[in-house]
């Protein structure tokens, strides 16, 4: 019943509006912290496009946390009604949303990649463009903390830099989900972290890729913990590596 509740349109641009609103709140009210942001600002000056990363479970303010001004951000949302809502919501931020959808099994048994490849033609467009994309690099649903190979591949398709970001707050619930989703509370004091820029070398082999999913990962991890040790919070753990997962 919620979930046909939730695909009327009506119910969709109210509830983004709500979600939106509230990202507005806290983003006005927490007494933020910006460490090491100078690599960012360097790359919005030049205008060129970007890549950044952040974890899905610090999804909720990364979109409202990008700096004004500066080249246009966009997300990746789903083509669900969740992700109708997230992409009303980011709209309310002033970032655009390309919406893709998982790969899918057909009948027959085939998959149908569709939805993903068109997406991914629009990321590298929009980063041609000179825009910002932003992506969780965990998600759709994981493991936690654990970099896939999707930003990797846009980096090397489209030549530009990986930044990596993460933010924390001190008055929060962090969700039994599979990404500890967390919920910031306004009137609080925050920490957003940046990384100096990561560039992929030209016709990058194999072994580049994986330094680079290595870094993007390894950096995220320490971030985020440095934020919320900042922040006086407990540290929200990584999923075990994938060998440790089968042992």
């Amino acid at each position: 019943m919620a979930r046909s509740v939730l695909s009327f349109t009506p119910v969709q641009i109210a509830l983004g509006a709500l979600m939106g609103g509230y990202m507005s709140l806290v983003q006005h009210t927490t007494r933020w912290d910006v460490r090491r942001s100078e690599a960012m600002r360097e790359i919005a000056a030049r205008g060129g496009g970007a890549i950044g990363a952040f974890w899905h479970g610090r999804l909720l303010m990364s979109i409202a946390l990008w700096p004004p001004r500066t080249q246009q951000p966009a997300i990746l949302v789903s083509r669900s009604v969740d992700g109708d809502i997230i992409a009303r919501a980011a709209a309310h931020h002033k970032v655009a949303g390309i919406r893709g959808s998982t790969r899918k099994r057909r009948r027959d048994g085939t998959l149908d990649d569709k939805g993903a490849m068109s997406a991914y033609r629009a990321m590298v467009r929009h980063i041609e463009e000179g825009g910002v994309m932003a992506i969780t690099p965990d998600g759709p649903k994981g493991p936690r903390m654990r970099v896939t190979p999707g930003a990797i591949r846009l980096a090397e398709a489209t030549g530009a830099p990986l930044l990596a970001v993460t933010w924390s707050i001190r008055w929060r619930k962090v969700f039994n989900s599979w990404d500890r989703f967390v919920l910031p509370f306004p009137f609080s004091r925050g920490v957003i972290i940046w990384s100096e820029p990561y560039h992929l070398p030209e016709n990058p082999t194999a072994d580049d890729r994986e330094a680079a999913r290595i870094w993007l990962e390894e950096t995220l991890i320490a971030l985020t913990r440095e934020a919320d040790m900042a922040c006086g919070v407990e540290p929200v753990e990584p999923a075990p590596p994938a060998g440790a997962r089968g042992a």
